[in-house]
């Protein structure tokens, strides 16, 4: 494993290279969630790939983690455009700007359709992990799945989200409940509980590009939307979600009818994570996939 810093005219991001780039094998580039969450986020993800030979790299997009902070920038700066630039600047640096696959979790789904969407040349393969599709959508998404949820949980939490007390403990109570049902089913592993919490105590990017609630998006990605232009993807496409997850299975139908010969894998068991509810599947169909295509 190794570690460097890209420095760049924005700022500094901090990756991680796991495996040996010169494998033989097209190296996987991964975007994690958020916005605003952890490279570290993806590590599991990284760990499959290396286990079948294949270098993998994780970041920590500018904003969050060990990268530039840039908490001086107004929230009109948090544009998607300034990610699609840091992964150019970062493919660049590392050298492998003409042969990699590119995977994306959640906002980090969407980050690599937009991604692809502008047809890098040395873009082999995308995997679409529970990817946001467009917002309202999303939105629209999780208040169908909160509105099935019992009333004693789901009246706490659109109380609090309405008044804007989401860090009163009540309301964590009762969010802990949804996320049981629809981001991880399975007890949260140390590594993921941890990376949870060093994101959730540093929110300037989600709430600048999102917005303080879940059930709200008012930030620089409210109304945004990908899936129309997904036909601009050229490459072989892989698109995970979960049965329970907040990624709906209409959001997943969109990338599947958009993308020309992309195929929807459905994890039965999952929620968001299925990447660790279903881990063993999940590495054998991640793998495979990018066996198949580099």
């Amino acid at each position: 494993m190794e570690t460097g810093v890209l420095k760049w005219e924005l700022g500094e991001t901090a990756y991680t290279i796991h495996g040996d780039v010169k494998s033989g094998k097209s190296p996987l580039v991964t975007l994690h969630g958020g916005p605003g969450f952890l490279g570290k986020g993806m590590d599991t993800i990284a760990g499959y790939a290396v286990k079948d030979g294949r270098a993998a790299i994780t970041y920590d997009q500018i904003g969050c983690g060990a990268s530039s902070k840039l908490k001086e920038k107004p929230q009109d700066f948090w544009q998607v455009s300034v990610f699609v630039k840091e992964f150019y600047e970062l493919i660049n640096h590392l050298g492998i700007a003409d042969n990699f696959a590119l995977t994306g979790h959640s906002w980090g789904g969407l980050l690599a359709a937009e991604i692809a969407i502008t047809q890098p040349q040395g873009l082999k393969a995308l995997i679409l992990s529970s990817p946001l599709g467009d917002s309202d959508t999303w939105v629209e998404g999780v208040k169908g799945l909160l509105a099935a949820m019992p009333s004693e949980i789901s009246s706490v939490i659109i109380k609090h989200e309405e008044a804007g007390t989401t860090d009163n403990p009540d309301y964590m109570e009762a969010a802990l409940k949804f996320y049981d049902k629809h981001v991880i089913r399975v007890p949260m592993p140390p590594d993921v509980a941890a990376m949870f919490d060093e994101a959730m105590a540093d929110q300037n990017v989600y709430n600048a590009m999102w917005g303080p609630s879940e059930l709200m998006c008012n930030g620089t990605l409210a109304g945004h939307v990908v899936t129309d232009r997904i036909g601009a993807i050229k490459v072989p496409t892989l698109i995970m979600s979960g049965k329970y997850d907040e990624c709906m299975a209409s959001t997943a139908q969109a990338y599947l009818n958009g993308i020309n010969g992309s195929r929807w894998e459905l994890f039965e068991e999952s929620s968001h994570l299925s990447y660790v509810e279903e881990a063993a599947k999940y590495q054998r169909v991640m793998n495979d996939f990018l066996d198949s295509h580099c």
